[in-house]
């Protein structure tokens, strides 16, 4: 969807007059013609006075702008709480996790219609059920905003500022203008969303921040595709590091190296991280949890994003490269999951796909004060992927 360049400093200040009219009329003229291509912001350098920004600021606290974070985690997975408590607690600035059990052992005779399937096996089933349980937490507790991460997931050192990078994105992404409506920008703050760092949850359904690999939208497809870009992101690997894994290896081929893009999600993969409005949660707990169940939740998800397999279509934004990703940790590879079979042989290198200084990987570092971290993909570096199957 075409837009005016979006600066990162021209946010800082008053906009003038002159520079507000100009993105009028480009707003009017993206919604009249409806020929559409992305919006571009700066990788953030400031953060934004707290009058001027809103809600955006409450990114950068323990909950990452959320009401809550859950971590769905097996009470037997004793090293997957350990590693994520002490990752919340390194982080820069800290985040505050509430842990949500992970579910072994689900009755039958509460599945949704065509959960008797015998394709859906008893590790299906249970990772379901956990991820029902928190959706069902959050719309009876009534809670705004919660992202919910899955218990072997990892992130950037930086996730914070590359949060903040992504609400600026998903803001512009949920606003009337990119519905093809004619939106007017100023500096009016009773225009800023009110309910969410994000954009106002009214906007939203699920923010998919951790996946195994997306799609951008076709532009004949009925899921909007719109974009926003994050040109110079230093925490992007160049293209030689980016793994696509079940993906789309578009974002390398349509832009530069250091390029994040977010966009609406299509034909995502892993539910390994993602956020939820209030209303969201009611929607996604009545999609997921009691309509029907045709396949892994991963997957269901992804159908109500896309509004395939017979349901309606919810509002799903997205980023390209993903911002949570599996940590895979020295040792055997049967540990790795209790749904998949990742086979018996045995991980001889640490790694998390795409994250470059991932938080897991720099524990000796954060633990010591030091700031030289780990870049398992740095740049310059011939593509080592034989070594992280």
């Amino acid at each position: 969807m075409v837009y005016g360049l979006l600066d990162t400093r021209s946010l800082a200040v008053r906009t003038s007059l002159a520079i507000a009219g100009l993105l009028t009329i480009a707003f009017l003229i993206a919604s009249l013609t409806r020929s559409y291509n992305p919006i571009s912001i700066t990788a953030h350098t400031n953060y934004l006075g707290r009058n001027q920004a809103a809600s955006l600021n409450d990114v950068l606290n323990q909950t990452l702008g959320f009401q809550k974070i859950f971590v769905i985690n097996l009470p037997s997975r004793t090293d997957h709480r350990d590693s994520m408590s002490l990752a919340a607690a390194l982080t820069p600035g800290g985040l505050r996790l509430d842990y949500a059990d992970g579910v072994t052992n689900v009755s039958r005779k509460a599945l949704p219609p065509g959960g008797d399937n015998p394709k859906h096996k008893s590790g299906i089933i249970g990772a379901w059920r956990a991820h029902i349980n928190v959706l069902r937490t959050i719309v009876e507790q009534n809670i705004t905003s919660a992202l919910v991460m899955e218990g072997d997931v990892d992130w950037d050192v930086r996730i914070k500022s590359q949060m903040y990078d992504f609400a600026r994105a998903s803001r512009l992404l949920v606003q009337p203008g990119t519905e093809d409506e004619t939106t007017e920008l100023n500096d009016d703050l009773s225009n800023l969303p009110l309910s969410s760092p994000y954009g106002d949850t009214q906007h939203w359904d699920a923010l998919w921040l951790g996946h195994c690999g997306t799609e951008f939208p076709k532009t004949d497809s009925r899921i909007r595709s719109g974009r926003v870009v994050i040109p110079n992101d230093e925490t992007v690997p160049e293209p030689q590091h980016f793994d696509k894994e079940w993906g789309s290896d578009a974002l390398i081929r349509e832009y530069p190296e250091h390029t994040r893009v977010v966009h609406r999600a299509r034909m995502n993969v892993c539910s390994l991280a993602y956020g939820v409005s209030q209303p969201g949660a009611r929607r996604l707990l009545y999609e997921l949890g009691i309509k029907k169940m045709n396949a892994a939740m991963d997957i269901m998800l992804r159908q109500a994003c896309d509004g395939s397999a017979g349901r309606a279509r919810h509002n799903c934004l997205t980023v390209t490269p993903q911002l949570f990703q599996h940590h895979r940790p020295i040792g055997s590879k049967a540990s790795f999951s209790e749904i998949e079979d990742h086979g018996e042989g045995v991980n001889d290198f640490a790694y998390t796909r795409n994250i470059r200084w991932s938080t897991k990987m720099n524990f000796d570092k954060l633990l010591s004060g030091e700031t030289d971290y780990v870049d398992l993909w740095q740049d310059g570096a011939p593509a080592n992927k034989t070594a992280f199957p």
